[in-house]
């Protein structure tokens, strides 16, 4: 599935990002009336614009003209009041919603002016913000040598900080411009840090925003599948946050992910139409979305397969969409003129000209065709106006670079000449330079073994956090397979309690009841004796045998040389072997003469644990669930595997491996588990 042409550029439009500084994060658990009424009760005026910003947080989202109104007031008043703080989240708030309502022009004056208000207070996080602000108003005009700029120095200066919510927002913003300028490579990249980010910290709304730009990323590019996922999650935080703005535009992104479904693009486009009209109908991203309303109408008319079932699931006539298609441009290109963004002039003007030729009205095609055009020649000049920026820049680098090296070669002549006629002097100061230089030597030499000490240190430190690291997990992995194999007893013995076998089942009971003991012991431990161990996969079998009316015959056999009460193994490691062999392989279908083998051996570099079975083997796996109550799919498998993983790791002798194959001769499978002699240091 590829991403039209018109499409693509509609997402490039949608890579506006706006932020906030960390002090523009509220509590939202208050409602707007509750608000309200404490406005009417605080005596301070500084009171009063807390409340007044609260408000429009609050809002923001889903309001932003009322919100907006409550951030002007706020603002004036702790403008009146000289109260500095309240009068920058002022600021913050009123430039995001003038982003959100398409006034890229009076967003870049509020953010300068926030900008400059930071710097006098000597507040970095509200200038690191602002400068971010002014970077999305250049992205949303264009201009992305502007962009970059401020993007980067906000990035450096909130790395400096070491602020992980405002890093992850410029990591997010640098990913859009890289987007813009189809370095699809260098946006994922950017975008997937601010992942990492996210994971330290809770910011739903921005880390909506930054699945969002991955998504576009990878949409973008024509990779639609890896997209979907990324929109999808962001929409679900989206709608947890009530964020009526990200809905809306994840939407409209969607449209393009579910092309071969006409019934889901016209939903998607409704929807986001809605919202747009109800929060901010002059938005740039409402405004492309009427477009897209208009182009995706007209790619259904061009279908007659689409056609078809539009017709007959929604009742429109062909008549009727071709109607609404030519509305929405006409409506999208109107708007796009009013608040004069050439790049959606572009694109609604060339797709409405297709719709004219579609019709043949030759004439509105023309004309539209002459305006695309203009509007092109206009866009290309604004590039070659940066790209002619961007070459200047670099040149007035250079000239001082030149002047420096030319500096420095007048400053090597001087001093040749002043050796010349200071023999004398020379010798004296490079005596006194050699002094100082052997000293500074061993200063160095002193504090290199000490920075080589110190990172001994740090590595040994890092080595004993991964072992506690690797414990965890694979305390993690046993507490999932204790509750996992306590189901399927359980199982068993509701059947005999079912079949009204009190006989079966009081025996099942006591047998489970020593298995239980047996196991959470057991769970306590990293490595538990070999007899205690055997002895609970001889009752685990045992159950099973029970359970299903010793369909089978087993057998457990250890070597004679092994002493079982001082060898040692890891718990809960062969179970899910004989539990596959019962389960996936004798029980599922029963056969005359079902048997399971496991022996216990040495092995040259220690012991060899070994699982037969003759049973249905693994390339006769069921697909769906059988009437015995077999599970689909064993998860034991892949936490043997995670297990031998760990002891290597951690013995770094890779003594243990796991294999499980078919047997050589017959039906049925053969599973091996190697593992060294443990110590008992191995968790």
């Amino acid at each position: 599935m590829k991403v039209s042409k018109f499409l693509k550029g509609k997402i490039i439009i949608l890579l506006v990002i706006f932020v906030f500084t960390a002090e523009s994060s509220v509590i939202y658990a208050q409602d707007t009336t509750t608000l309200q009424k404490q406005l009417l009760l605080v005596k301070t005026d500084t009171a009063r614009v807390k409340i007044l910003n609260e408000l429009c947080n609050l809002l923001e989202n889903t309001n932003p003209n009322r919100a907006l109104k409550y951030a002007e007031t706020a603002y004036k008043l702790a403008k009146k009041e000289k109260y500095k703080k309240g009068e920058a989240r002022a600021l913050i708030n009123m430039g995001a919603i003038q982003m959100y309502l398409g006034e890229p022009k009076k967003a870049l004056k509020t953010n300068q002016s926030l900008y400059q208000l930071c710097k006098l207070m000597g507040d970095n996080v509200g200038m690191i913000s602002s400068l971010n602000n002014i970077a999305a108003v250049y992205q949303r005009d264009s201009k992305s040598t502007e962009a970059a700029k401020y993007a980067f120095i906000a990035l450096q200066t909130a790395e400096k900080h070491k602020d992980n919510s405002l890093i992850a927002i410029c990591l997010i913003n640098i990913s859009t411009l890289f987007t813009q300028q189809r370095d699809f490579e260098k946006a994922i990249a950017y975008a997937k840090k601010a992942q990492l980010v996210f994971k330290k910290i809770n910011e739903p709304e921005n880390e909506a925003k930054n699945l969002e730009v991955l998504g576009n990323a990878y949409a973008f590019n024509g990779n639609i599948e890896k997209a979907k996922p990324y929109y999808l999650a962001a929409l679900k935080l989206y709608q947890q946050t009530g964020n009526e703005m990200g809905n809306a535009v994840i939407y409209t992104q969607l449209v393009d992910i579910f092309s071969d479904e006409p019934l889901k693009q016209i939903e998607y486009l409704q929807k986001a139409k809605l919202i747009w009209e109800k929060i901010a109908p002059h938005h740039i991203n409402a405004i492309a979305n009427t477009g897209n309303y208009g182009f995706t109408l007209f790619q259904i008319l061009k279908d007659p397969d689409k056609l078809k079932i539009v017709e007959g699931k929604l009742g429109l006539s062909k008549k009727q969409m071709l109607i609404d298609a030519e509305n929405y441009f006409k409506k999208g290109i109107k708007l796009s003129k009013k608040i004069g963004h050439t790049e959606l002039i572009s694109m609604l003007t060339i797709e409405y000209a297709k719709l004219c030729e579609y019709k043949r009205n030759y004439k509105d095609a023309l004309s539209n065709i002459k305006l695309h055009y203009q509007v092109q020649d206009s866009l290309y000049s604004q590039s070659n106006k940066n790209k002619i920026a961007e070459l200047e820049a670099q040149f007035a680098f250079q000239k001082k670079e030149d002047k420096y090296k030319q500096q420095q070669a007048l400053s090597k002549i001087k001093t040749q000449q002043i050796y010349l006629y200071a023999g004398l002097a020379i010798i004296v100061v490079i005596a006194i330079f050699l002094y100082f230089l052997n000293r500074y030597r061993i200063g160095q030499l002193r504090l290199k073994n000490k920075l080589q000490k110190r990172d001994a240190e740090e590595q040994a430190k890092e080595l004993l956090h991964q072992s506690k690291l690797l414990e965890s997990e694979l305390k993690a992995i046993r507490s999932q397979m204790n509750p996992h194999f306590i189901f399927n007893v359980l199982n068993s013995i509701e059947a005999y309690i079912i079949d009204n076998d009190k006989y079966t089942a009081s025996r099942l009971i006591q047998k489970f009841a020593a298995l239980s003991r047996l196991i959470l012991e057991n769970s306590t431990r990293s490595l538990v004796t070999a007899d205690r161990e055997w002895k609970a996969l001889k009752l685990y079998t045992e159950l099973e045998a029970m359970r299903y009316n010793n369909a089978f015959s087993f057998n457990f056999e250890a070597d004679e040389s092994l002493h079982l009460t001082t060898l040692l193994l890891p718990p809960m490691l062969i179970q899910p072997l004989i539990e596959n062999a019962i389960l996936h392989g004798l029980i599922v279908n029963p056969k005359p003469g079902a048997h399971l083998e496991v022996q216990l051996k040495k092995h040259e570099q220690g012991i060899c644990i070994t699982v037969e079975d003759n049973g249905n083997g693994l390339e006769h796996q069921p697909v769906t669930r059988t009437k015995t109550g077999v599970k689909e799919k064993s998860m034991g498998l892949a936490s043997i595997k995670e297990r031998i993983a760990m002891i290597n790791a951690q013995t770094n002798n890779y003594l243990a491996s796991f294999k499980i194959m078919p047997r050589a001769e017959g039906d049925g499978t053969f599973a091996t588990i190697h593992l060294p002699n443990f110590d008992g240091t191995v968790v």
